[in-house]
């Protein structure tokens, strides 16, 4: 799932520490939260797709979310960041890829799904590659997100 093990990796104990707590993070807050997937496996072991461990969910049969899922989605997804700052005491490069898909979420909430109280029933969804700088929406509806 993850990737191959790698096999050359020199990580220092304090290193394998970090990662552990990130991987524990995650797993914590998903097993309190009521709108979380169910926890299949955690790995600390590296793997060759650059991951240096990995919580894995069972996913829901259902592909529609409600405003609370995603949010729960993306409290499971800082976990692992928070666990860093709160028991290593400094926060590491390692949530970078769950900093990305939490923004994805948290921008998807706001401008595609039409979830934002201020905003109202409004997608801004960019279909194609090409529209990436072009802002489909006023500045004033830009400074009420």
């Amino acid at each position: 799932m993850g990737g191959l093990v790698k096999e050359n990796s020199l990580m220092s104990v304090k290193e394998k520490k970090t990662i552990s707590l990130h991987e524990c993070g995650h797993a914590i807050a998903g097993w309190f939260l009521e709108h979380s997937d169910p926890l299949l496996k955690v790995s600390i072991v590296p793997r060759s797709s650059g991951a240096l461990g990995f919580a894995q969910y069972l996913p829901a049969d259902i592909s529609l979310f409600s405003k609370e899922a995603i949010l729960d989605k993306i409290a499971v997804s800082l976990g692992g960041r928070a666990a860093e700052e709160i028991f290593v005491g400094k926060i590491t490069t390692g949530a970078s890829d769950d900093l990305d898909k939490v923004t994805k979420m948290a921008y998807s909430i706001v401008s595609v799904y039409g979830m934002n109280d201020k905003l109202g029933l409004l997608s801004y969804q960019q279909n194609n590659s090409g529209e990436q700088f072009y802002k489909p929406y006023s500045e004033e509806t830009g400074q009420k997100t």
